[in-house]
């Protein structure tokens, strides 16, 4: 999940939902994973111009310094992931939200066939941007290859053209197994979420107003991407349909194709 808006604590989506994204890593309804227990991250963007970051792999449902924490910190900007392992090691370093500089990056999904390809994607990476090569999922590879494609210029251009060169190396070596990402970006202002596959078939995504138990924020206003509602009034939640990305900017969202 990613929220944007009026500073809360991070606990009012974190866990004070009906169907939470702690309670999602429990149960997920719309998950090819129903658990979600090989660890979790949150990010959070405070004073500093570069986000705070805590991980660990203990299962998000069963971590008291996660609960702890989440009461007492505050944002207008967060990130929360829980993981299900498609096969690399369960790691702290493997872990969402990934960071560099004032950027998160966190993502749903898979690069088909990642042991077979994952040789020939990282070496499209720069070598400025694999010097941040710490863990070893497709995840962190793919969030390096954006950044090496421009990212930090254009998010958009960034997050397309390195999924098209994962695309094409799939399509190169005729990989069955396919490309599915459902992913989520920010700069520390702005958010941007995308969600594709090459068989039409990506992991959920939605945008939405849960209710954030603060009193003064205004009632219908966009504040949360999340990969399925926190709640069961679907009214205030809109599926980002295949091939699309949303962009939220000072509280103003938008959905587009992607063009890829």
């Amino acid at each position: 999940m990613a929220y944007a808006g009026a500073e809360i604590y991070l606990e009012n989506l974190l866990f004070l939902q009906k169907n939470s994204l702690i309670s999602q890593s429990l149960k997920a309804t719309k998950s090819s994973f129903v658990t979600n227990g090989d660890g979790f991250g949150v990010a959070w963007y405070g004073d500093r111009k570069s986000p705070g970051l805590f991980k660990d792999i203990l299962p998000a449902w069963n971590d008291e310094n996660l609960k702890e924490l989440s009461r007492h910190i505050k944002s207008n900007l967060f990130f929360a992931h829980v993981r299900a392992s498609t096969g690399t090691s369960v790691s702290r370093m493997n872990c969402h939200p990934y960071a560099f500089e004032n950027w998160i990056f966190m993502h749903n999904g898979h690069i088909g066939d990642w042991h077979i390809h994952r040789r020939e994607i990282e070496s499209h990476i720069s070598q400025e941007f694999y010097a941040h090569r710490y863990g070893t999922t497709d995840s962190e590879a793919l969030f390096l290859l954006a950044l090496t494609m421009g990212l930090m210029n254009d998010p958009i251009k960034g997050m397309s053209l390195a999924i098209e060169k994962v695309q094409k190396i799939l399509e190169h070596h005729k990989s069955s197994d396919p490309l599915r990402l459902s992913a989520a970006l920010s700069d520390g202002k702005s958010i941007w979420g995308f969600r594709y596959s090459t068989d039409h078939n990506s992991p959920s995504l939605f945008y939405g107003t849960p209710d954030t138990h603060e009193v003064h924020l205004k009632d219908g206003t966009v504040s949360t991407i999340a990969s399925e509602p926190f709640d069961d009034d679907l009214d205030h939640w809109i599926e980002v349909k295949e091939s699309s990305y949303i962009t939220w900017i000072d509280g103003k969202v938008s959905v587009s194709k992607l063009s890829i």
